[in-house]
């Protein structure tokens, strides 16, 4: 609950995929690149001033302790926010996939489905995570009724495995770290402000 009660009261949320860079320098001070890795998950996300500092001091103090070295949970589930990971398949049970994957593959084979006769069993930009543990990704193109190779938006990252049970849309969760965390103030009448948005980054380790 650390983080996710800052994903449940945003104001402004918003989800994209960043390529990550690690930067080290040698003894000649030679800059050497290296990358960690595309399509990491970048939230961005705004609170609205006005939050009850009695309501919520204690939540906020609990995220400050996580801050850059804790890891926390989050999904996107809450009222106002079906526009974000609403599943856009025909599927009536989105609950009911399972594949076989194969890490550092781009695409997923689905190997149990529910029954759908027309349609897609996803379209473009649902979110799949690979088992309850596994890491979240995104459609990158549509999966008619008749098709079961669903391909990502980027490669596997998990090992080489079959049944597994995907989760669909608002049943996926991220594991994330919070690398940005707003100034906060105390204004009359038990409000609070915040200086800026927090940024989470998907927790790759």
């Amino acid at each position: 609950m650390s983080f996710q009660w800052i994903i449940d009261n945003s104001e402004q949320l918003s989800i994209d995929t960043q390529q990550i860079v690690g930067q080290s320098i040698s003894r000649n001070n030679t800059v050497r690149a290296t990358s960690r890795g595309g399509g990491i998950w970048r939230f961005t996300v705004k609170l609205p001033d006005g939050l009850s500092w009695t309501n919520y001091r204690g939540l906020i103090s609990k995220a400050e302790v996580l801050g850059r070295v804790g890891t926390g949970t989050i999904s996107i589930n809450a009222s106002g926010h079906a526009w974000l990971y609403k599943y856009q398949g025909d599927s009536a049970n989105s609950t009911g996939f399972v594949a076989s994957i194969t890490g550092g593959s781009t695409t997923i084979t689905l190997t149990t489905s529910p029954t759908t006769s027309s349609g897609y069993k996803f379209k473009a930009g649902d979110y799949i995570q690979l088992g309850s543990t596994g890491k979240v990704y995104r459609v990158a193109a549509d999966v008619a009724y008749n098709s079961n190779s669903v391909t990502l938006n980027r490669a596997v990252e998990e090992t080489t495995a079959t049944g597994v049970a995907l989760r669909v849309g608002s049943n996926c969760v991220w594991t994330v770290i919070c690398t940005e965390f707003p100034k906060w103030t105390l204004t009359e009448r038990d409000q609070i402000a915040w200086s800026g948005p927090f940024v989470f980054y998907e927790n790759r380790v």
